[in-house]
């Protein structure tokens, strides 16, 4: 994969096991329909039922199952919990890793708008890059592949209402589709009933396409109540990876600052 990555060497604390098979969503790619700017009278309309139906994306505190079900060499599915908290005041999110059997964490990962630091429990070193996407090493084959990070950071915290309310994005109005297009890939989003369904990304750079899909409860938007992203390479038109992040006991709770620090 191409672009900024970071590598989370799972060596020890991930166990593969069978379990149920994660759902395998389509992605749909950008409607051959012409998309108006953001300027557009209908365009505007759109934008205004949107934001009006949304939730506050307030602080939350919760913990987490994710699995991973991967495709090459062999077909296998890994495991892990943790904890994930996110504070409405400075958009930084944290999350800690940690095998399913011991509850040990092995690595803490914060992130805002701009980039991730990351840090292995048996180190002192932090490694800082530009928000992007997250290698993960299984550690049954050796093998990499890349999970699309801003798609799942964009769902947690609800930053995507800052991102379609750029004066660039592209609206097809037809399906409540809002594109927009930045440095790192083609972002869409794709709204129902005035709430994100689904993001898709394209990335020439990256060498990558991610879709990302939520279920959540109707009286609880935020936090979603499941993840599913799926990383396809461009170059094969093969999906390398479906992930299930499920969010468990999320209490909305402001954390303390000192959350955010190793």
């Amino acid at each position: 994969m191409k672009g900024n990555t970071i590598l989370l060497s799972v060596l020890f604390f991930i166990f593969s096991c069978q379990s149920a098979e994660v759902e395998d969503p389509n992605f749909i790619g950008r409607d051959k329909e012409k998309y108006i700017s953001a300027k557009e009278k209908d365009s505007k309309t759109l934008l205004k039922e949107i934001l009006e139906k949304q939730t506050d994306f307030s602080g939350f505190k919760s913990d987490f199952s994710m699995q991973i079900q991967t495709f090459v060499p062999k077909k296998d599915n890994l495991h892990l919990d943790g904890k994930v908290f996110f504070s409405k005041d400075t958009k930084q999110i944290k999350i800690q890793l940690m095998d399913s059997f011991f509850g040990m964490i092995f690595t803490e990962l914060i992130a805002d708008p701009n980039q991730i630091q990351i840090k292995p429990t048996n180190t002192k070193e932090v490694q800082t890059l530009p928000m992007g996407d997250i290698l993960i090493q299984d550690p049954n084959t050796g093998k990499k592949f890349a999970v699309p990070f801003p798609v799942i950071y964009e769902y947690l915290t609800g930053s995507y209402i800052t991102e379609i309310q750029n004066p660039k994005a592209k609206f097809n109005t037809k399906d409540a589709r809002i594109i927009l297009s930045k440095p790192d890939g083609e972002y869409e989003y794709f709204f129902k009933d005035g709430n994100l369904d689904r993001l898709e990304l394209s990335s020439a750079k990256r060498g990558l396409k991610a879709i990302a899909i939520v279920k959540t409860k109707p009286e609880q938007i935020h936090p979603p109540k499941e993840i599913t992203t799926k990383v396809i390479s461009l170059d094969t038109e093969k999906e390398n990876v479906l992930i299930l992040i499920k969010l468990k006991k999320s209490q909305m709770t402001e954390p303390q600052a000192n959350t955010f620090r190793f």
